[in-house]
């Protein structure tokens, strides 16, 4: 009876093993099948159009009116499939175009860099001037905007004091002068008075012009 019963036992393990691999295989097929179908909703079928592209960033600040420096730049990866988006800014490849150009405007560090940082028409006509001031914020700094205050002499004949320029962006600062942002037209009558009672400047919001602003401080 042994000899008869023993291989009858062995068959049966063995189809109960087999059983267990196709169910365990049909399981794993699922799974598989479960994962695309996760992954063809999410990513969506356009997934090729939907690439990591390298673009620049501002390792360190870049102020407007300086000279962009090769470690002032630093990448990251920005995945979009708008075109349009990344138009609006630099990439990696745009490297080698951007150093030792005069940048336009400011970027803060951590921030991606637009594709206009060096924009010529921004600086176009501006020339960097580097004039003596009679009295400055002490709190200035390179970026800040200002009012030139100019010494002239009244109808009446008297001393007094003109708003000359308003929204003036500082490029630099040194003792007791500064480097300006000054269209090339004018740049010759701020350098006069700079040198005939001198230039007082008064820091401003950005944009912020006033019409209108009486000589000698009257109302």
């Amino acid at each position: 009876m042994k000899a008869v019963a023993e291989p009858r036992r062995l068959r049966v393990v063995a189809g109960t093993a087999e059983r267990r691999w196709r169910l365990a295989a049909l399981l794993g097929l699922a799974a598989m099948l479960a994962l695309a179908a996760y992954a063809l909703v999410v990513m969506g079928p356009g997934n090729d159009a939907n690439q990591m592209v390298t673009v620049l960033r501002a390792a360190k600040s870049i102020q407007a009116g300086t000279d962009i420096t090769s470690d002032e730049l630093a990448t990251t990866q920005l995945r979009t499939q708008d075109p349009s988006v990344l138009a609006t800014l630099l990439r990696d490849s745009d490297r080698g175009r951007v150093i030792g150009q005069v940048a336009a405007v400011d970027v803060l560090a951590g921030d991606l860099i637009p594709a206009d940082v060096v924009s010529a028409q921004f600086t176009a006509g501006l020339w960097d001037v580097d004039v003596p001031v009679r009295r400055m914020p002490a709190d200035l700094v390179p970026g800040d905007h200002v009012a030139l205050v100019v010494s002239v002499t009244l109808t009446n004949g008297s001393q007094g004091d003109l708003v000359y320029m308003q929204d003036v962006q500082v490029l630099g600062i040194g003792q007791g002068s500064v480097d300006l942002w000054v269209p090339a037209t004018l740049a010759p009558q701020v350098e006069w008075y700079a040198d005939h009672g001198g230039i007082v400047l008064i820091k401003m919001q950005p944009g912020a012009v006033q019409n209108k602003i009486p000589a000698g401080g009257g109302a």
